[in-house]
């Protein structure tokens, strides 16, 4: 129900030439040198006696209430426009009041909301000894909804007039997806703070490292109503700041009063809501999007004898893809952002009889040799824990990751599954049997003294040995005989 004023006040330098009416406007509550004259009636009643209930008329176009009850008519004087708070007419809670009556019905065109309006003015400012009654006699038959009105009016603005209007903006990162972004308002009235309802007014929101939801950085949002933001970073953490600006908010103590040079009524002038407010909130936090690890592995032995251990060796990277975020994701935490920890669950599976063939999945039934974990907390290359392979036969290792075993604030949330294809090349291992014991003749034994069960050996160095012992009863037995052939041929040379 506010009226915006219509014509521009000339500059200073000009004040000597001629105002003329329908060019001049007055653009904001401030105080101005120029001489306005009051030209007459705006909406309201005139009495049977020549009485006047209602607004009054400038020549620059803009109306407003009397606030001298009893003073003369301004029409036909010169006035001059002030602010209230230079005056110092009023308490903060006249102000308040006057302020909250000026912006919301100052400006009618409602001859009945004009003359109520007038008497609310006088019921604030002062009714100079007469009653509300008296002077609502003045609209005749409408005398008691003109009364009614303004008892109204006067509650009104007793119970929603303001001192002041803060803005609060609330940014907030979610664990996944879309963040919010929040602009709240409150109005410091007489009756004490209130946040406004959601919706009330709008605000500009500017926002540094994240976008809305059309891909814009700047939009227009209701306050009191969660707005979906998304952050711009492709790292680890994010940083969004927003900045809110709202104008023309109808709250505060702001009068703009025509103040007359004689002894006539001064004008409580209509004025367009003006109040601004700013607010401004920042946060930082790791990325939303999702993180997809992957893992390469290799076997540590491709060929092993039956009995030996093996592990796995891990290269762990991730994924980068729209919508991924192409770097390991992190937590936040109290020493700061810290690398999400994940679990790699490595199982060997066999023995196979058979060479292995790839496949997307493991095969139904697939003996589970070990599963071993290992925990890795970025790109990098890891080792898992040994398993022994007690059977001969082909083994194959296969890996996965659950994002279930870790914690959703620890970044579990954020983190996609893996799994690897079954008999993947580099991960198959071929466990053979160990070598066969080799036996040493008894009579071969005899001839030496050995014992027959030192003689026997197994694997390679079981063989080396027992073929060192052979070798060596052989060069024995050869030994013996020369020396035999030896004693012979010198015992016939001595005869």
């Amino acid at each position: 129900m506010t009226h915006r004023i219509s014509h521009l006040l000339t500059a200073a330098a000009l004040a000597g030439l001629a105002v003329f009416f329908g060019v001049l406007q007055a653009l904001v509550p401030a105080s101005s040198a120029h001489s306005l004259s009051g030209v007459g009636h705006g909406p309201g009643y005139l009495s049977s006696d020549g009485w006047w209930l209602g607004t009054y008329r400038l020549d620059d176009g803009a109306q407003g209430f009397c606030l001298n009850a009893g003073k003369k008519s301004p029409t036909g004087h010169s006035l001059e426009y002030a602010d209230g708070d230079a005056l110092g007419w009023f308490s903060p809670e006249q102000a308040a009041r006057l302020a909250y009556i000026s912006r919301t019905w100052a400006g009618t065109d409602d001859r009945l909301t004009a003359a109520a309006g007038q008497i609310a003015t006088w019921m604030v400012s002062g009714l100079n000894g007469h009653s509300a009654e008296s002077y609502a006699a003045r609209a005749g038959a409408d005398a008691g909804a003109v009364l009614a009105l303004a008892n109204a009016m006067a509650e009104e603005s007793a119970r929603l007039a303001s001192t002041a209007v803060r803005a609060e903006a609330v940014v907030e990162l979610a664990e996944t997806g879309p963040g919010r972004v929040r602009v709240e308002l409150t109005a410091d009235r007489l009756s004490g703070s209130e946040l406004l309802p959601a919706a009330a007014h709008s605000a500009v929101v500017a926002l540094d490292g994240a976008r809305f939801a059309d891909g814009s950085s700047t939009a227009t949002v209701e306050t009191g109503r969660d707005v979906p933001i998304v952050p711009d970073g492709r790292e680890a953490s994010v940083a969004v700041m927003a900045t809110a600006s709202l104008d023309r908010l109808p709250y505060g103590t702001g009068l703009r009063v025509a103040v007359p040079q004689g002894d006539v009524q001064s004008l409580l002038m209509a004025v367009p809501a003006s109040t601004t407010a700013s607010a401004g909130a920042s946060v930082s936090g790791p990325s939303p999007l999702p993180f997809q690890p992957t893992v390469e592995t290799t076997t540590s032995a491709s060929v092993v004898t039956v009995g030996d251990r093996i592990t796995d060796q891990l290269r762990v990277s991730v994924a980068s893809a729209d919508g991924l975020l192409p770097t390991w994701g992190v937590h936040a935490s109290e020493e700061g952002f810290l690398p999400v920890e994940a679990v790699v669950e490595s199982s060997l599976l066999g023995p196979f009889p058979e060479p292995i063939r790839a496949a997307d999945t493991i095969p139904d039934g697939a003996p589970v040799v070990c599963t071993v974990e290992t925990v890795v907390d970025g790109v990098g290359e890891y080792e898992t824990p040994s398993c022994l392979l007690s059977e001969p036969g082909y083994y194959v290792w296969t890996e996965r990751i659950d994002p279930e075993r870790v914690a959703p604030e620890l970044g579990g949330m954020r983190m996609l599954p893996w799994r690897s294809a079954f008999g993947v090349a580099s991960e198959i291992t071929h466990a053979v049997p160990l070598p066969a014991p080799v036996s040493v003749p008894a009579t071969a034994l005899a001839e030496t003294g050995a014992d027959p069960d030192v003689a026997l050996g197994w694997g390679a160095a079981g063989i080396a040995a027992v073929g060192l012992g052979v070798v060596t009863l052989i060069g024995a037995r050869r030994v013996q005989r020369a020396a035999r052939s030896h004693r012979a041929v010198r015992g016939t040379h001595g005869a």
